[in-house]
């Protein structure tokens, strides 16, 4: 029968310290070596398995540490309207993007913002013309998308957060909402 207060460790533990307290009690009371023959402290743990796991221990204490400090939030938020340029993409795509809905961040649950406008433009690459001059060509079945924004922004001096990201001029984020996913490009930026 366990004691008590060691109802909770695990059998391997329990059986290691039986064993030392056995061996303490068998050798008249006599302090045991540190570092027996086998390589085991005290008779319990081989050094090198202590040495893996105090490793262990350090990487996920570092991990933890780490993670703690992302972006940490900022507390106030002003409004913002940004500019989100999406290229190049078909039909159905841009019959998906509703006035109104929510964009997110893709797959981060962080929501960009509320699109309040959509622009449509045929999509344009780079082509040569009979003389061999670069136009501006339309390209069959593709769309340009303009979406206005409305968002809530946290601002200090060194960046501006948007849904939980840095947001600059030209930063391309991948989007979605429970219609559509799309990678966009901020054009601009307005805090109010």
């Amino acid at each position: 029968m366990k004691p008590l207060g060691l109802i909770f460790l695990p059998e391997r533990w329990l059986r290691s310290i039986t064993r030392f307290t056995k061996k303490f009690w068998k050798s008249g009371g006599r302090i045991m070596k540190i570092i027996d023959e086998k390589g085991k402290i005290f008779g319990l743990i081989n050094i090198i398995d202590l040495a893996v796991l105090l490793i262990l221990v350090l990487l996920v204490g570092g991990g933890l540490k780490r993670m703690g400090k992302g972006p940490m939030s900022m507390g106030k938020t002003k409004p913002a309207t940004i500019t989100v340029e999406v290229l190049n993409i078909k039909e159905n795509t841009v019959d998906a993007i509703f006035i109104g809905d929510p964009i997110y961040h893709y797959d981060k649950d962080q929501q960009f913002g509320k699109i309040v406008d959509k622009k449509v433009e045929p999509y344009k690459e780079p082509a040569k013309d009979g003389n061999g001059n670069t136009i501006m060509k339309e390209v069959p079945g593709k769309y340009t998308v303009i979406l206005t924004v409305e968002s809530e922004v946290e601002e200090d001096p060194n960046a501006i957060m948007v849904g939980g990201e840095q947001t600059r001029v030209e930063s391309a984020f991948k989007f979605e909402n429970k219609n559509v996913e799309f990678t966009g490009t901020v054009l601009a930026m307005e805090i109010e």
